[in-house]
């Protein structure tokens, strides 16, 4: 993936969520997210390794709404 393309998914992740989000809630997210730089893809699962974000997206909104994720 080149530098462009990737600036593309940051601009659009920054965009949909800057309008969408309260400032209180950006400030308990941006703490949460310093995890992220700790994340360690081989401590997933294989499956999630393998499921694409299309896919994923369907399991996190099929999941939310039968209230199976414990968010």
């Amino acid at each position: 993936m080149n530098e462009t393309e990737i600036q593309q998914i940051i601009d659009y992740i920054n965009n949909k969520y800057d309008k969408e989000i309260p400032g209180p809630v950006k400030f308990i997210v941006r703490r949460k997210a310093k995890k992220i730089s700790k994340l360690d893809l081989n401590e997933f699962p294989e499956s999630f390794r393998k499921c694409t974000l299309e896919e994923l997206i369907l399991i996190l909104k099929d999941s939310y709404e039968k209230k199976l994720l414990k968010l």
